[in-house]
């Protein structure tokens, strides 16, 4: 089977597995394919409730690089969000991502945590939807350290506030939901 026919046959079942895990009426990820094209998909992706995003919705696109899945999808946030591992404005890694996400970074293919060819489509979604799973408990910070990390941030003003003043971060992300995130 020629390599152009096995990345045909990725694309589509990447499309069947999205029906299935994210079907048409999810809850919490709304997507598209843009202009009938399997490489290129637009999501709104809902925040949840107890955390800074709650009633905030978010833009984002996944875009499938020709060489899927040997390298991983590149995603952008369209909707601007307070979040220290989602650059703001027209910053964007080398390869066109706005995440910074161990998962979808170019530079860790095939390390620990990195992008690996078996990782699926719906993976990354579940991804892009964690990342906003942050929490507030008595005054401290929860999130998913493996996804969050204020200490590696792509937007170093939300990374230090993150880290130093968890109440400011958290009014920030609150302010920005209302202004942006919501339709």
């Amino acid at each position: 089977m020629l390599m152009s026919d096995l990345h045909s046959r990725r694309l589509r079942e990447e499309f069947k597995r999205m029906l299935k895990i994210y079907p048409p009426k999810s809850a919490t990820i709304k997507w598209l394919i843009v202009d009938n094209d399997l490489h290129h998909y637009s999501a709104t992706i809902k925040g949840k409730e107890g955390t800074p995003y709650e009633n905030g919705e978010w833009k984002i696109t996944v875009d499938l690089p020709p060489e899927y899945p040997f390298k991983p999808p590149i995603v952008n946030f369209i909707t601007p969000i307070w979040h220290p591992n989602i650059a703001i404005g027209e910053t964007r890694w080398k390869w066109g991502s706005n995440v910074c996400l161990s998962l979808i970074n170019w530079n860790n293919i095939g390390e620990l945590g990195g992008w690996k060819k078996t990782i699926t489509l719906p993976s990354v979604f579940e991804h892009m939807e964690m990342m906003l799973d942050v929490y507030q408990s008595s005054g401290d910070s929860e999130f998913p350290e493996y996804l969050v990390d204020p200490g590696d941030p792509f937007n170093p003003e939300a990374g230090k506030s993150m880290q130093s003043n968890f109440n400011d971060f958290w009014e920030k992300a609150v302010k920005w939901t209302k202004e942006h995130g919501t339709s």
